[in-house]
C-alpha cells in the first residue's frame, strides 16, 4: 500500500493533488494504448486537456505570467485581453522574428511573410476581411514567438493557447470571418510557406505558383513599416 504521508508526516491530511496526479497518469496510459491501437482521439481533445493542465500549473505559480511589450505595456499571452493587443507591438515583434527559426539562407521576417499572405489573398479575389486576416494570421507569434510547425504539432497545449490568442486578435480588430475566408487564408499561408521553403531550402522543396510574387513587395522600407502600411491600407 502506498504511504500517503505529506511533507509534515501527517498521514490523515488528504493528498488530493497526489491522487489527481495518479489518476492523470492512468488516463495518459489509457490514452497511449488507444492511440497505439489506432483509434486516435481528435486533436482538439488533446489540445483542450493540455490547456487545462497549463492552467493548473499556472495556479501553482500564482497565475499566468505577463510579458512586456514594445509600447511599454504588459500582456498575459495565456489569458489575453483584446484591449491589450496593439498593432504597433505586433508589427514591431513580427519584424524581428525570423521564419524557419533563423535556419534559412538569410533573415526573413514573419512580418514580411504576413504581408505577402495578405497580398496573395487579395490577388486570389479574397474579401477585405480575408486580406486583414491574412495580415494578422500570425499575430499571436508577436507574443509567443514563432514555433516551427513540425514542433508545434507535438505541443497541443501551445496550439490551444495560440488558437485562444488568435480569437482575442479577431475580437481586438473586429474581424468577422466567413468559413471561406479562413479556408482561403489557410491555403494561401501553406502555399507561401512552400514558396519560402523553395527559396531558403531549394534542394528539398519546389515552388508553387503564386499570383503575387514576393519581389512585388516593396524592399525599400523596413519590415515593421511594410506591415503597418499594409494595415493602414486595410483600415486596421
Amino acid at each position: 500500500m502506498t504511504d500517503r504521508r505529506d511533507a509534515s508526516g501527517d498521514a490523515s491530511r488528504p493528498l488530493e493533488a497526489l491522487e489527481a496526479l495518479e489518476a492523470l497518469e492512468d488516463e495518459v496510459a489509457t490514452l497511449k494504448r488507444v492511440v497505439q491501437e489506432g483509434d486516435e482521439p481528435r486533436r482538439i481533445q488533446f489540445e483542450a486537456a493540455a490547456s487545462r493542465l497549463q492552467d493548473v500549473f499556472a495556479e501553482t505559480n500564482g497565475g499566468h505570467g505577463t510579458i512586456n511589450t514594445h509600447s511599454g505595456e504588459q500582456i498575459t499571452p495565456l489569458s489575453p485581453d483584446p484591449e491589450q493587443i496593439d498593432l504597433a507591438d505586433v508589427a514591431h515583434a513580427l519584424s524581428n522574428l525570423s521564419r524557419f527559426t533563423g535556419q534559412g539562407k538569410h533573415f526573413y521576417s514573419v512580418a514580411r511573410h504576413a504581408v505577402h499572405v495578405s497580398h496573395e489573398v487579395e490577388s486570389r479575389g479574397g474579401s477585405r476581411e480575408a486580406q486583414r486576416w491574412g495580415l494578422l494570421h500570425d499575430a499571436s507569434e508577436a507574443y509567443f514567438a514563432d514555433v516551427p510547425a513540425p514542433v508545434k504539432r507535438s505541443l497541443p497545449g501551445y496550439t490551444r493557447a495560440e488558437k485562444e490568442f488568435q480569437a482575442a486578435v479577431r475580437e481586438a480588430f473586429d474581424l468577422e470571418l466567413a468559413v471561406e475566408d479562413e479556408r482561403l487564408v489557410d491555403g494561401v499561408d501553406g502555399d507561401i510557406a512552400r514558396y519560402e521553403l523553395s527559396i531558403h531550402f531549394p534542394a528539398n522543396h519546389e515552388s508553387p505558383g503564386l499570383e503575387c510574387e514576393h519581389d512585388d513587395l516593396d524592399g525599400s522600407v523596413d519590415d515593421a513599416e511594410l506591415y503597418r502600411r499594409r494595415a493602414r491600407e486595410l483600415g486596421l
